[in-house]
């Protein structure tokens, strides 16, 4: 097709910059004849994406009966077109065109999910995996725009991410990004479980952990009071911190990090610190954000993203500016217009924010920002004065709405209160300033609070704000008192000692939660690297358990810890053997032998494992763990965890104490608990 090409270089050659952008029409090809004539040549070929804007523009100009064996043409290229560049061009084409998209329909929609699924089949062709992850970008911006029906393309994203190990990296690398957008504006949908499923790969970890922290940030601002919004954003931040340390190149994660960080610090006592020490990072990270936002491509569902980076940004400058003023020795003189001007706009900026949806996130300064800024006024009578005088006397602020709603605010929360003591005593702002105060005080706070200086109690809460506070907080009780058994026996060894108890106890909290995720594991989640905790899968084929199974999850979940920098596996050579999991904390190091039970995995039948255990500990801290596969759990279902965890001293001839080998027994080849009976009740 000779002739199709010398038009296109011909038309490439004369055209403008926007005629280029746009495109040629069906005209600048020759004739409807000729395009027709060469459909097969276009559709399979480089120039797909030229196809699809010469077909729209027809369908502008002449409408849907002329365009109709152009569309023919146009899906069976989409349908055959084994080019990814062609391909791709393609379809960020048709992306951009909604009205021939719409046109094209349902057809449309079934070719794009066919690509899809053939993707997932694709194994080493990479060509077919790119074409299936950009059928679904394609298929997620039409999603969006209201083109296509949403359940087919959610239904479709859930299955091909039902065992994202089985899927070719290069596809599957693309997915999380795309499986946020549709959480985002789907969260109903049950996405956050693919997310999650995505944790176990490491080239799927990074963008699934920032999705599903992006979700907990949503949710924490569908919350409308403090102390709830509050907690969640903090769960948020954990889960960027975890990924910073994983990747400390990602810059989203620590924009946003530090955005939350200076909307939590507002209400801290030490918030002009804390708030600028989180903005100048911001700052410089932003830098950064915004050479690699312009050197690299953005894909159209991307720009609400940055958009909503940049929002969060701003919101976090104005922040800094309004902090520096809080700190109840800061007497406003001199300064003090410019000082009320940086405050009112902090007061006001509800409609900054947004998160990755076109509704904004004005939540987040109602209830976090809005009462801070109305507590740093009650709480010294002269701001308040100072405020009314320039409400009356600054020609600037007479008219400003932002000062107006703040006076009314003001005069509405001092009427509202029974008298000046209660005021003082129960007003909100303090418990919200010294929130960790008031919640390991209770009901004694109010009275507290009446009889201590203020920098005695902003001493106190920077001294309770620890990390043991917050992961106290959120503790299963009997969790608590698990960990809180195993600890007092643990606290017997002379062994437990600075530089080995914290480790061992790091250790051993990871892998507690390794075997509270086998126990609560779904049928689909983690695909096959779980296989050994089932005994049949939802087809009734009979599951693979293996050891090598059981020490690779093992493994990937200690990887995905605190502990990812520390982690040995099959380590050679210890004490004339081979150790499943050596865990090195510099000198100190603390084995974890993995073990399969297939006929009795009773306390006193894997007792008999421990000396392995105890051998590999003979030049270090006496301590060890052993992780069991319970392969003997039968129709009555398995021994529950908290009945599954237990210590084993084991002391031989010559020893003058004991090494402790901590046992976690964990249910393998598990059948459905539909098909579970109670057991017989002895006669």
């Amino acid at each position: 097709m000779q002739f199709i090409d010398e038009r296109l270089t011909q038309w490439a050659a004369q055209a403008s910059g926007p005629q280029l952008r746009a495109g040629p029409t069906v005209e600048d090809l020759g004739s409807l004849d000729v395009v027709l004539a060469a459909a097969d040549h276009l559709s399979e070929g480089p120039f797909l994406h030229h196809l699809i804007q010469a077909t729209a523009h027809h369908l502008e100009a002449f409408g849907t009966e002329a365009c109709k064996p152009l569309y023919d043409a146009v899906l069976a290229g989409l349908r055959t077109n084994s080019n990814h560049a062609a391909f791709a061009s393609a379809t960020d084409v048709l992306a951009s065109r909604p009205a021939l998209a719409r046109e094209l329909g349902l057809p449309l929609t079934r070719v794009l999910l066919g690509r899809l699924q053939e993707a997932q089949d694709a194994g080493d062709d990479l060509a077919v995996a790119l074409i299936g992850v950009e059928a679904a970008d394609c298929l997620v911006q039409l999603t969006l725009a209201g083109v296509t029906k949403a359940a087919r393309l959610l239904g479709a994203m859930d299955e091909a991410t039902e065992d994202p190990a089985t899927l070719p990296e290069a596809m599957a690398t693309r997915l999380p990004r795309l499986l946020g957008v549709l959480d985002a504006h789907h969260p109903g949908a049950g996405l956050r479980d693919a997310l999650e499923r995505c944790l176990m790969l490491d080239h799927t970890c990074r963008d699934a952990t920032f999705e599903l922290a992006l979700g907990d940030l949503r949710q924490a601002l569908e919350q409308d009071q403090y102390d709830p919004m509050a907690e969640q954003l903090r769960k948020t931040q954990d889960r960027l911190a975890e990924l910073i340390t994983l990747d400390p190149d990602r810059l989203d994660a620590q924009l946003y990090h530090c955005a939350i960080e200076a909307v939590l610090g507002l209400s801290a006592p030490d918030a002009p610190t804390r708030v600028h020490a989180a903005a100048a990072t911001l700052r410089e990270t932003l830098h950064r954000y915004r050479d690699y936002r312009y050197r690299a491509r953005t894909p159209a569902w991307a720009r609400p993203r940055q958009n909503d980076v940049f929002a969060w940004s701003e919101l976090t400058v104005l922040l800094d500016g309004a902090a520096a003023h809080l700190a109840p020795d800061d007497p406003w003189y001199g300064e003090g217009h410019d000082i009320l001007t940086a405050l009112l706009r902090v007061y006001t900026a509800h409609n900054t924010v947004a998160v990755l949806t076109d509704a904004p996130a004005a939540a987040a300064v109602e209830t976090l920002v809005v009462p801070v800024i109305e507590d740093t006024f009650l709480q010294h009578e002269h701001r308040q004065r100072f405020l009314q005088h320039a409400v009356a006397h600054d020609e600037e602020l007479r008219d400003d709405p932002a000062a107006q709603r703040l006076q009314a605010a003001l005069l509405h929360r001092t009427k509202s209160t029974e008298n000046a003591t209660s005021q003082r005593a129960g007003d909100p702002g303090k418990a919200r300033r010294w929130q960790r105060l008031a919640h390991q005080l209770s009901e004694d706070f109010t009275a507290f609070v009446e009889q201590t200086p203020e920098h005695v109690l902003d001493r106190l809460e920077l001294g309770l704000r620890t990390h043991e506070d917050v992961r106290e907080a959120i503790a299963d009780p009997k969790y608590g008192r698990l960990k809180a058994r195993l600890l007092r026996q643990l606290k017997n060894s002379p062994d437990w000692l600075p530089g080995v108890s914290d480790e061992f106890t790091t250790l051993l909290e990871t892998t507690i939660r390794y075997a509270y995720l086998c126990y609560d594991i779904g049928r689909k989640m983690g695909g096959s690297y779980t296989e050994y905790l089932r005994t049949r899968d939802k087809d009734g084929k009979k599951q693979k358990v293996d050891e090598a199974l059981f020490h690779q999850h093992y493994r990937e979940v200690l990887q995905f810890s605190a502990l990812f920098g520390v982690v040995n596996s099959e380590v050679i050579d210890k004490a004339g053997g081979r150790t499943d999991i050596l865990v090195s904390f510099g000198a100190v190091q603390f084995n974890v032998e993995c073990k399969i039970e297939e006929d009795d995995a009773s306390e006193t039948a894997l007792r008999e494992y421990v000396a392995q255990a105890t051998e590999y500990q003979n030049t270090n801290a006496g301590f060890a763990i052993l992780l069991a596969l319970d392969k003997t759990v039968g129709a009555e279902g398995a021994a529950n965890l908290f009945s599954s965890i237990w210590i084993e001293p084991v002391q031989r001839a010559g020893e003058s104490d004991p090494c402790l080998v901590v046992i976690i027994r964990v249910p393998g080849g598990r059948e459905n608990p539909n098909l579970l009976r109670p057991a017989r009740r002895p006669t």
